[in-house]
């Protein structure tokens, strides 16, 4: 074998180098230099791991703290408890009615960015509304009518009876006379000083004689504000 200091023959046998006199086992100084500098290499290498892994999870978990804190937020400033039906939904099976058909009504698309709804149901009819922008639920409807002929009449208690089928498919006709003769529409009723409330399942409907506004139609879910 060749001596580590001076690369001279060594017998194996031999534990003193004859030429230089160095222990034959012993390492030389600059592999001891070479080993001790990747030892701290290593060891730096690892830290930077666990550093990088450490600083990896933490971001982690403070970006899932803020989602969720998010989400709550969002959840605690939701503007009420929805009707239970998206807009167009509702749109659609409104429009598809064959009495508001024949009456002319119908209930326009609106900008499903927003929350808020306004327009001309009728020429004596203002539909407005509020929405969520993210799920596009239905929050509430108010319907103002004014009413100065037969036919304004029949086409504000028309887009009533439909607005409230609309909202109870599966028992539409029942659903629309109860609604109905609650808020004054029956024998005896006076809608000239309506102030009545019917409530049928989650859903809450008013109708109001307004003086010098004509008649408000409200639709709103029974728990909200």
């Amino acid at each position: 074998m060749k001596c580590k200091y001076c690369d001279a023959d060594v017998s194996v046998a031999e534990k003193i180098c004859p030429h230089c006199h160095h222990a034959v086992n012993e390492q030389n100084p600059e592999t001891i230099k070479k080993q001790k500098r990747n030892r701290w290499l290593k060891i730096g290498i690892g830290l930077i791991a666990l550093i990088f892994i450490a600083t990896t999870v933490g971001m982690t978990l403070l970006s899932q703290q803020e989602r969720s804190a998010e989400t709550s937020q969002e959840t605690a400033t939701a503007s009420g408890p929805s009707l239970g039906i998206r807009y167009d939904k509702l749109r659609n099976r409104f429009n598809d009615n064959s009495n508001v058909k024949k009456e002319n009504i119908s209930l326009q698309s609106i900008d499903t960015k927003s929350s808020d709804f306004s327009y001309n149901l009728a020429k004596t009819i203002l539909l407005s509304g509020q929405t969520d922008p993210k799920t596009h639920q239905l929050l509430s409807i108010e319907m103002i009518a004014r009413p100065s002929t037969r036919e304004d009449s029949i086409q504000m208690v028309t887009a009533m009876g439909v607005l409230i089928e609309s909202l109870f498919p599966s028992d539409a006709n029942r659903m629309r006379q109860k609604v109905l003769e609650d808020l004054g529409f029956r024998d005896g009723g006076n809608i000239q000083e309506a102030n009545y409330t019917s409530i049928q399942q989650n859903i809450k409907f008013q109708f109001t004689a307004v003086k010098d506004t004509g008649y408000v139609f409200t639709i709103r879910h029974k728990d909200a504000e």
